[in-house]
């Protein structure tokens, strides 16, 4: 009986440590590193009619480590229109919670394009759905093109704008 429990807890030691060793050594492919990057941006620029105001302030705070220390902005809206700082960029996200009941952020069709090995480029069909605090509904679609760029092994956002589409 002590035999058969020595070998249970052997193979329950090499078990657990084969897990650690392919979870602190499994490579994420870049695609897969943007995907996870888009994906926490959206999720903590979006906020839900139950978030609290230490909720959005959290949640704002996170998306500075998203994001390049120069980043700029160019989606339609003149106000947002610009260069701005992570901090700056937390700021402006708190601000425009503060103007809705709830508001969600996603991306569609995604398009991942590794253009050198430290940048890249992910086009996509980018929604927000909400509700301003004064009662409006807003659903808005938008074609986008978000820039990143592989700094200290993480990859930034340095860039987001509206995707020109050429009309012939």
């Amino acid at each position: 009986m002590v035999k058969y429990i020595k070998y249970i807890i052997i193979v329950s030691v090499l078990i657990l440590a084969a897990v650690i060793v392919f979870t602190l050594f499994k490579e994420t492919s870049p695609e897969q590193q943007i995907k996870n990057q888009i994906s926490k941006f959206l999720s903590r620029a979006s906020k839900s009619s139950g978030d609290k105001l230490s909720t959005g302030l959290l949640k704002s705070k996170g998306l500075e480590s998203l994001f390049a220390p120069r980043c700029s902005f160019s989606i339609g809206v003149s106000t947002f229109a610009g260069t701005y700082t992570p901090m700056q960029i937390s700021a402006n996200a708190m601000r425009c919670r503060s103007m809705f009941k709830y508001v969600k952020f996603s991306a569609h069709d995604l398009e991942i394009n590794l253009t050198s090995s430290d940048t890249a480029t992910v086009d996509f069909t980018g929604s927000l759905n909400g509700l301003t605090k004064q009662g409006k509904a807003i659903d808005n679609y938008k074609e986008l093109a978000c820039k990143l760029k592989l700094i200290n092994e993480e990859w930034l956002i340095y860039s987001i704008s509206i995707k020109e589409i050429i009309k012939k």
